[in-house]
């Protein structure tokens, strides 16, 4: 029996599963738990709005984890290709050490094994990127076992540094990971 349920934020016929208070409210919860600099290292997202138009209006599929009834974190996909798109976790501390580690493998298996309306697999390669300057990230990371291409240098734009860093990146794919 999973632990976790992954639930997806869509609209359907224009009502959404998850109101904007709340999805502005993942987002201070971020703030909250002092996650936001590693989350949004390049400065996409500074307030609740920023965030609530990214998954709104953005191209962004997200999803909320839910972990033993409580809020768990969330999870997004993004860059969109053919069978392909990098996606981005963050657990909040409802979901910490080896929870994150065996709940995230199941996500990103789920991730990997939704099908469209005609029954086809949606993607066949789910990619990352994490900046070298976030150790936590980077340890989950091999604590997940994903695969990586290496360290790109100026992969990714930190903000806080105002500067770019370099990068691991990562990858998932369907049928080869788990």
């Amino acid at each position: 029996m999973k632990k976790y349920e992954l639930i997806p934020y869509v609209a359907t016929d224009g009502i959404p599963t998850f109101t904007d208070s709340f999805i502005k409210g993942l987002f201070e919860r971020m703030q909250q738990e002092g996650l936001i600099g590693m989350v949004f290292f390049d400065g996409s997202a500074k307030v609740p709005d920023d965030f609530l138009k990214m998954m709104k209006f953005g191209w962004n599929k997200l999803f909320i984890i839910e972990f033993k009834g409580k809020l768990g974190g969330c999870c997004w996909l993004n860059k969109f290709e053919m069978r392909r798109a990098d996606f981005h976790l963050c657990f909040f501390s409802t979901l910490r050490g080896q929870d994150a580690v065996e709940v995230g493998k199941e996500i990103v298996i789920e991730l990997l094994n939704m099908k469209n309306g005609n029954g086809d697999f949606i993607f066949d390669l789910l990619v990352g990127l994490t900046p070298t300057t976030n150790e936590a990230a980077i340890r989950w990371c091999e604590r997940m076992e994903f695969p990586s291409v290496g360290i790109l240098p100026a992969a990714a734009w930190d903000a806080a540094l105002g500067k770019s860093v370099p990068g691991l990146i990562s990858y998932v794919e369907r049928g080869v990971y788990g």
